[in-house]
């Protein structure tokens, strides 16, 4: 062999690269294989070992992975006690609103009654003079002279006088009277003095107080003239103005308190009727009040402060100093035990009274902290960063 090499020395150099060649691949392939995970078996069984389990796992949200951005935190008592952590429990509860609206004191339609004369004619007698003036039902509001009155009348009393009257005819006189309004008194008289009634009075249809008046001595009159407007007093309307964001929620039976003007303290009452229609120029819609009101301190036209209370349907409840805002997102801390804070996203409805209503995210019966959850959100943060490790807050 050495003597090969010293006739030919070129193949000298040929079998140094070849040995350093196979020496790199030996070394590659050795690293290689040490570098393969190999799987722990259980000597006992014949199976692989299960990988470790994470004590936490069974904290966390239904999709079992903190939010993007966020890692659980692992806390010891004292350090709990050190960042005033605080906790509150999630339950359910029943969400109540309260609305504020304005209204306003009306009549009551019910008991308000319009009069109108049923024929033409001049008012030539004046009993009621005077708005606010109360009134029994039954009594005479004016006297009217009218020519069509007067001359069915005369009718009435030459029937009456003449020897061969018909009992038809007489009826037929008597009910034109009465469907023009004419008293039964007046007729009745007419029948027994045989003499008509220059005037005949216009009484009032119902009791109550004269709340509005177009009526004058000596004044002609027609039925689209409107004589008086009587209404009963001793019970009230208030209209209260619901604007649209709020009508899904108002029903009838809904309570209210109303603070009405000229009045100390507010009184209690319960929407009665709600209208039909909304105001398109206002956008609101009308609920009705009833009150009642036989001291009459209640008086239409008065203004109304409305506060109505609004239940609405019974949800889990999270408290407002719970949640933490980032953007388009909503997180909670989950504490579990004192010990472990997990970041939970959730889905909030409407924040009524100090909570937020849960939509997703949480459960009945777990605890969110209201105390030292923005420490607990940087150091979450910074655990997500792996900026920190250990999972435990220092």
């Amino acid at each position: 062999m050495i003597q090969i090499l010293k006739e030919h020395p070129w193949r000298t150099g040929a079998i140094a690269t070849v040995v350093v060649l196979a020496s790199v691949v030996a070394v590659v392939l050795v690293v290689r294989d040490r570098a393969r995970p190999r799987a722990v078996v259980d000597e006992h069984a014949g199976h692989r070992a299960a990988a470790p389990v994470d004590e936490h796992a069974g904290h966390r949200g239904s999709a079992g992975i903190a939010p993007a951005g966020f890692a659980p935190v692992a806390l010891d008592p004292s350090q709990a006690a050190a960042m005033g952590l605080t906790t509150e429990l999630v339950e359910e509860r029943d969400f109540s609103r309260t609305v504020r609206t304005v209204g306003v004191v009306t009549v009551d339609e019910t008991r308000t009654a319009h009069v109108h004369a049923r024929v033409r004619g001049w008012i030539e007698g004046f009993h009621v003079q005077y708005v606010g003036r109360k009134v029994k039902k039954g009594e005479p509001l004016v006297s009217l002279y009218s020519q069509e009155v007067y001359a069915a009348e005369l009718e009435l009393a030459s029937l009456t006088r003449s020897q061969f009257r018909s009992p038809e005819l007489l009826d037929a006189a008597r009910k034109r009277l009465a469907l023009w309004e004419v008293p039964r008194s007046v007729i009745e008289k007419v029948e027994q003095t045989g003499e008509p009634q220059r005037t005949f009075p216009v009484l009032a249809p119902r009791g109550g107080v004269v709340v509005a008046k177009q009526a004058f001595e000596g004044q002609f009159i027609d039925p689209a003239i409107e004589l008086y407007t009587i209404t009963d007093l001793t019970r009230v309307w208030v209209l209260a103005d619901i604007y649209e964001a709020d009508v899904a929620q108002v029903r009838v039976g809904t309570p209210a308190k109303l603070r009405i003007e000229g009045l100390a303290d507010p009184l209690t009452a319960k929407v009665a009727f709600l209208y039909p229609t909304i105001d398109e120029r206002t956008r609101t819609r009308k609920a009705r009040f009833e009150l009642a009101n036989a001291s009459a301190a209640v008086m239409p036209g008065a203004f109304v402060t409305v506060e109505l209370d609004l239940a609405l349907e019974r949800g889990l409840a999270v408290p407002e100093s719970a949640v933490i805002r980032t953007g388009t997102r909503s997180i909670v801390f989950v504490v579990h035990g004192g010990t472990h804070a997990e970041p939970r996203e959730v889905k909030l409805g409407g924040r009524l009274g100090g909570h937020y209503r849960v939509a997703e995210g949480l459960v009945a019966g777990e605890h969110v902290a209201t105390g030292a959850q923005f420490l607990l959100d940087s150091e979450s943060r910074l655990r997500a960063t792996g900026g920190a490790g250990g999972g435990h807050v220092h």
